[in-house]
């Protein structure tokens, strides 16, 4: 984790590997390596890597969005939004979650529904009182 928050990549890459060998049923191993490759925009690499995490951790809201994200990032927006949906139904506050739809909507040249999803992101990660739970990440 310290080599991926410093950016060496290669290194944790070469560490996440060894961890797989060593507990291949680790799902934040397989999480994390798929994270790295999405930083490095290796998508069907990180895709691969984050559908082994989800058969091990089947309902990680993490690796939902991470998904959502790669499809997203590959022009994917209909798989996209159904992989967010994924992330609503565990969490239905995840903030990020909540933001990314709107961005989706607006790469598809929806911009009522892009607006209306920012809206409802504002209100639901609206740190008044009564949405406090969002509020401490």
């Amino acid at each position: 984790m310290i080599y991926k928050e410093k950016k060496d990549l290669d290194k944790a890459e070469k560490i996440y590997k060894k961890l797989l060998e060593i507990s291949p049923a680790h799902p934040y191993a397989y999480f994390d390596l798929g994270y790295i490759y999405i930083e490095e925009k290796r998508y069907d690499e990180a895709l691969s890597l984050c559908r082994k995490a989800l058969e091990v951790l089947p309902e990680n809201v993490y690796t939902h969005h991470a998904i959502g994200n790669i499809y997203k990032e590959s022009g994917r927006y209909e798989e996209a939004l159904s992989e967010y949906k994924k992330v609503l139904e565990i969490e239905p506050s995840h903030r990020y979650t909540l933001w990314d739809i709107g961005v989706v909507y607006e790469k598809m040249g929806m911009k009522d529904k892009a607006e209306e999803q920012f809206k409802y992101y504002h209100e639901m990660t609206d740190c008044s009182f009564r949405r406090f739970w969002n509020c401490f990440d």
